[in-house]
């Protein structure tokens, strides 16, 4: 067959899809996408005479052929779909007339980066929050030990306020023990929570450890005391003798 033929079918075929509103359902369709397909296999044959029949492999495609391809459902767009076919012409000249238009594998680089730098964007934006997070459950521990007299609500930012409250009116532990003027029986118990100074003394000597609840309250202070610079892991690698110390003397070791 005549190579040229190819181009002639496809733009009967357009014609024909312009005047038959059913027309890709009708057997004049198939045939005509049958001889195309031929002619396709053909030309490919030709080109590369003892590569094996079949399909063209991907990495096979010149750009030639996948440019072609592209200009035939271009073709069968403008006819099925003008609207967007008008649309894609246009981007089409916006890539050619920019200044930053560049070859196929240059295009595929570069997306690859942006992927790459959102992806590290996605992943600091993460991080961020699981910080945020974090911060925000010290912080709603460091309050519930410090005002465990309020009771929990089930609104988590609606109990914060509560205590952040009752600790401004002086109903808090460590408060309403300074306003007592005498001691209070906390301030004896060896488990009370804020843990009392000679609890402090004893973990900072080593001859006692904090209770679990103790020593949550001491990491959610250190973590304020610090300005938020440490996680708790790395608070509790440095030993409750040091959280001991720091509640003791929060000036001189934050």
């Amino acid at each position: 067959m005549d190579l040229p033929l190819r181009p002639l079918l496809i733009d009967c075929r357009i014609e024909l899809r312009k005047a038959l509103r059913q027309f890709d359902q009708t057997d004049l369709c198939h045939r005509i996408d049958t001889a195309l397909s031929m002619l396709g296999n053909e030309a490919a044959k030709a080109g590369a005479p003892d590569r094996p029949a079949g399909p063209v492999a991907p990495a096979e495609r010149t750009a030639q052929q996948v440019a072609y391809a592209w200009q035939m459902a271009a073709r069968s767009l403008k006819s099925t779909h003008p609207s967007l076919y008008a649309e894609l012409q246009k981007e089409v000249l916006r890539l050619l007339d920019g200044a930053g238009f560049a070859d196929a594998n240059a295009e595929i680089e570069r997306l690859k980066q942006d992927l790459e730098e959102a992806e590290a964007a996605a992943g600091r934006a993460k991080l961020a929050r699981m910080k945020a997070t974090g911060q925000l459950n010290t912080v709603c521990k460091a309050l519930a030990a410090a005002a465990p007299q309020v009771p929990e609500s089930g609104d988590a930012q609606a109990t914060a306020l509560a205590r952040i409250e009752a600790l401004v009116k002086g109903q808090g532990g460590p408060a309403a023990a300074a306003a007592g003027g005498g001691a209070r029986p906390e301030a004896l118990d060896p488990e009370a929570v804020p843990p009392p100074p000679f609890v402090l003394e004893l973990v900072q000597a080593g001859q006692r450890s904090f209770t679990k609840a103790q020593r949550e309250f001491a990491v959610a202070e250190a973590m304020i005391v610090t300005g938020w610079q440490y996680t708790p892991v790395e608070l509790l690698e440095r030993g409750e003798a040091w959280l001991a110390g720091l509640l003791l003397n929060p000036d001189t070791q934050a």
